[in-house]
């Protein structure tokens, strides 16, 4: 956009009226003509860049792709906090221990996770934690290995030693700290790898080596030691994830294409479309697209996908995987004007999308021998591939653009008594237009706008194949009265609102990519001078 051009008087006429210091303050009226906004509206203005395209011809299309729905690892399983208290009572009613000599020997302690449906034998930790605590009424400082044999970072198991303090009368000596196992691989088949969902710890306590001397325990000393596993986010699974029904929706999701239109309806002369769906599960699965819907939020209309895919089975195969690689299975439906309503979908300009899916995993059992696997950033999704040539009927099809204004840089432009705008548009779009401009606050709030009329931008002159050959200038005035421009004063933006209309022409009518409109608004103020 380029800067507002502000049109003072000349210096050298100040400094001559100045030195006329025998007269009085002489004033008489002039006019100035001041350029205030320059802008080219084109079809980004309407669409994002990234998803326009152009072929051969320089004709436009659009590429895109949405996500309708992602199956969220969650929905599969979800990993419970858990928490394992053990309390050691110490099967003696007096013993004397030296100094490093063991008291609880090494004890595994297998604890199994309560998760639904799902039977897991081994999961990597994308975030997660393990709190550990000690409280002893030995009175003597008490050192103690704790193992998780069977979670492993880099093959090396979780293994730590502590020093619990020595209890002081009736108050225990308490260790507490929180470990990360981010990364840790943990295998969930317990101590003789035949279960699922089990996790095991392993303990060992001594009394201190450097203790000064024996220390006696009786059976009213104990040591308590609780664990517990939260927020465990897994970034791998595998194992068998059962055979489950997961009802989803209704829900909505975003989509982005039309959310630059904020008015006016088009009709598109081919739709290419292709609901999609990627399975990086590996695990069989059977969906049920019970409904799919567009949904313009801004009209309120909704419009319901008519195809024979609603309500029938789609049976997708397992992903397989070498190493981290995962290879998806696909499984693709286009939608086209002959087998759907997909047109009039598009053509609803819809802002968001609405689903309500089926799924059920493993419809035919544990045919993996519960080597199911899944990655939490590789999941099973279903969404919609567009391409959509650029050809249309527009009715009312409206660009926005924002540009700054500004008439007053503290010159002396307050002296402003009235004038008019003038519109230079020079369309390159074979369509009619018309505008209107409306007056930004501070606050970027519409105050006020320009045009009071109904107007008219030419469309430009088009060939045999309705293709623009050049551009069409519009001049359109604007008269404005001393109050309106005083408002103009504290004007710092504008927003430029352009309806484009193809009523003239029968056909559908294509967009190039040098289709562009070029709009000036210039200032011709009636200016009263006066000299200081």
């Amino acid at each position: 956009m380029k800067k507002i051009i502000l049109l003072t008087l000349s210096a050298i006429v100040l400094f001559v009226f100045s030195c006329r210091k025998d007269l009085d303050k002489p004033s008489w009226d002039t006019e100035i003509l001041a350029p205030l906004v320059n802008s080219s509206l084109g079809i980004n203005n309407l669409l994002p860049d990234s998803i326009i395209q152009a072929n051969a011809d320089s004709s436009l299309k659009i590429v895109y792709e949405n996500d309708i729905y992602k199956l969220d690892i969650d929905t599969l399983f979800k990993i419970p906090d858990t928490t394992i208290k053990t309390n050691y009572n110490l099967p003696i009613t007096s013993y004397v221990f030296n100094p490093g000599q063991v008291v609880i020997s090494s004890i595994n302690s297998e604890t199994r996770y309560q998760i639904a449906d799902a039977e897991l034998r081994t999961v990597t930790i994308k975030s997660g934690y393990v709190s550990y605590v000690v409280k002893s009424r030995i009175n003597e400082v008490t050192k103690f290995s704790y193992s998780i044999p069977c979670a492993k970072l880099n093959g090396v198991p979780f293994s730590i030693d502590v020093s619990v303090p020595a209890a002081v009368g009736s108050t225990p000596g308490v260790y507490s700290q929180v470990f990360d196992l981010s990364g840790y691989v943990i295998s969930l088949t317990g101590v003789a790898n035949n279960r699922v969902n089990t996790i095991y710890t392993s303990i060992i306590a001594k009394i201190d080596p450097d203790a000064a001397g024996p220390v006696t325990v009786t059976n009213n000393d104990s040591l308590i030691i609780e664990n517990k596993f939260f927020d465990l986010i897994p970034y791998y699974a595998k194992g068998y994830f059962g055979n489950n029904t997961f009802n989803i929706g209704p829900e909505t999701s975003n989509f982005n294409l039309f959310s630059r239109i904020v008015d006016g309806t088009i009709q598109l002369e081919d739709v290419n479309f292709n609901l999609k769906l990627e399975n990086y599960i590996g695990m069989d699965a059977r969906v049920y697209i019970n409904n799919l819907s567009s949904i313009n939020t801004r009209t309120g209309t909704t419009i319901n996908l008519s195809n024979s895919i609603i309500g029938s089975p789609i049976n997708i195969n397992r992903a397989a995987e070498a190493g981290t690689t995962v290879f998806p299975t696909y499984a693709n439906y286009p939608l086209t004007v002959s087998n759907s309503n997909i047109k009039p979908m598009i053509e609803n300009l819809p802002d968001k999308f609405g689903y309500q899916i089926q799924i059920i995993t493993n419809p035919l059992g544990n045919v993996s021998g519960s080597n199911d696997f899944v990655y939490s950033d590789k999941l099973l999704n279903a969404k919609m591939n567009m391409e959509i040539p650029l050809s249309l009927v527009a009715t009312n099809l409206t660009l926005l653009d924002t540009v700054n204004f500004n008439i007053s840089n503290g010159s002396g432009t307050n002296n402003i008594k009235s004038g008019s705008l003038t519109l230079i548009a020079n369309n390159g779009f074979p369509f009619d237009a018309s505008m209107q401009m409306y007056l930004l606050n501070d606050q970027n709030v519409v105050i006020d706008s320009i045009f009071g009329y109904v107007n008219t931008i030419d469309e430009a002159p088009v060939n045999a194949a309705l293709r623009a050959t050049s551009k069409k200038l519009t001049k359109l005035v604007v008269p404005l009265s001393e109050q309106k421009v005083n408002l103009l004063y504290s004007i710092k933006k504008a927003v430029i609102k352009v309806k484009f209309n193809t009523s003239s022409q029968p056909n559908y009518i294509k967009i190039y990519s040098d289709y562009k409109i070029d709009i000036k608004v210039v200032g011709d103020f009636n200016y009263t001078v006066q000299i200081q």
